[in-house]
């Protein structure tokens, strides 16, 4: 066979084998998602498990919440994701699985996000901090009608904290705990904070083409966007450490069976849904400085080295918080996503810390 011959076949195989993967992940895009489901020893599904994947009507948008927990009596924890609009639930079945054991998980997809999002909906003329805590007062009050619970946890990230610490102020009486991971507590100060850090970091690394750019735009207040350019703080070890990555995150995400090409549309195009929020309401929001009191227990995780929600902005509302019981933790080798970044320790954290507390509110 001759060398031509030989590389021919080699390029022909390549060929077929790349077209095979384009389908095969053709076919897993354009399939509809789902939830495995928890199965015993003997391959059937586990008795009193719950696994599914489900569509309710919350505040006139229907919205996708899938519901998992190796014991459908073990407390409910709904995860109220960040963004706005960035669904997290494939990378949190990804790394956060475990949580599983000792909950039952609410992966809740807000309007406009994820499976949530719809892109036939015409992009409102207006959103709301209170529309979000309205459909998630919903969410809640249907869960605690489903599983005859009177109270509910709420782990938040990011955007999410936002509306899970406002929720907690309003209806504690629903809440065994409230958890907030990156908490947003004043976002113009955490922006200024962001940016000067961001400023240090590229002069002291040399990186003329970035601190030109920094100079050029100015610290906060500015024309324009508040925030400060997530590709800098991202560049700089401030968004994602310990070996994670936006582009790891969403490799490893793509091969959980929640997730689909509706996701990757969403994660691309919602922004023109949250744009009004992030560079309106949201941009200016600020827990105010007065001392905040809380009747359900308040737990605030923040990475050492969070430049996304500056952890020390989250720290200084953490001090003039009361509650029946509080506690502010570090994650030393993460930013702003601790259960990516250190998904072990946050794990244990999570289930060792608030399932005790979900299972006394349950009366266990």
């Amino acid at each position: 066979m001759t060398v031509r011959r030989v590389m021919v076949r080699t390029l022909l195989a390549a060929l077929v084998l790349l077209t095979l993967l384009i389908a095969a992940l053709a076919w897993r895009m354009l399939a509809p998602i789902s939830t495995p489901a928890f199965r015993g020893p003997d391959g059937k599904a586990l008795a009193g498990s719950i696994a599914v994947v489900e569509r309710w009507p919350v505040g006139g948008v229907e919205q996708s919440v899938i519901i998992r927990g190796r014991d459908r009596a073990n407390p409910i924890l709904l995860v109220v994701h960040g963004g706005p609009g960035s669904s997290e639930t494939a990378p949190l079945r990804r790394f956060n699985a475990a949580l599983e054991d000792r909950f039952v998980v609410v992966y809740w997809d807000q309007r406009h996000a994820g499976q949530s999002y719809d892109s036939r909906l015409p992009i409102p003329a207006n959103l709301t901090i209170r529309q979000y805590v309205d459909d998630l007062d919903v969410v809640i009050d249907r869960l605690r009608a489903r599983f005859g619970r009177q109270r509910v946890g709420i782990l938040g990230h990011s955007w999410g904290t936002v509306l899970g610490i406002l929720y907690a102020e309003e209806h504690s009486e629903k809440l065994y705990a409230y958890v907030g991971i990156g908490q947003v507590a004043n976002v113009p100060e955490s922006e200024k904070r962001s940016y000067a850090w961001v400023l240090r970091e590229a002069r002291a690394r040399g990186a003329d083409k970035a601190v030109r750019e920094l100079e050029r735009l100015g610290p906060p207040p500015r024309s324009g966007s508040i925030f400060t350019p997530r590709d800098q703080i991202a560049a700089f070890g401030g968004s994602l450490r310990g070996g994670m990555s936006l582009t790891r995150l969403i490799g490893e995400s793509l091969a959980q069976p929640e997730m689909n090409g509706r996701d990757v549309v969403a994660f691309f195009s919602a922004g023109k849904y949250s744009e009004r929020m992030l560079h309106g309401e949201f941009s200016h929001f600020v827990i105010d400085d007065r001392p905040r009191a809380y009747s359900a227990p308040i737990f605030l995780l923040s990475g050492r080295h969070d430049r996304m929600s500056e952890a020390s902005v989250a720290r200084g509302f953490f001090e003039r918080v009361s509650a029946p019981r509080k506690a502010f933790v570090w994650f030393e080798q993460s930013a702003h996503s601790p259960m990516f970044e250190e998904p072990q320790a946050f794990n244990a954290w999570v289930s060792d810390t608030i399932a005790p507390l979900g299972e006394r509110a349950a009366g266990r």
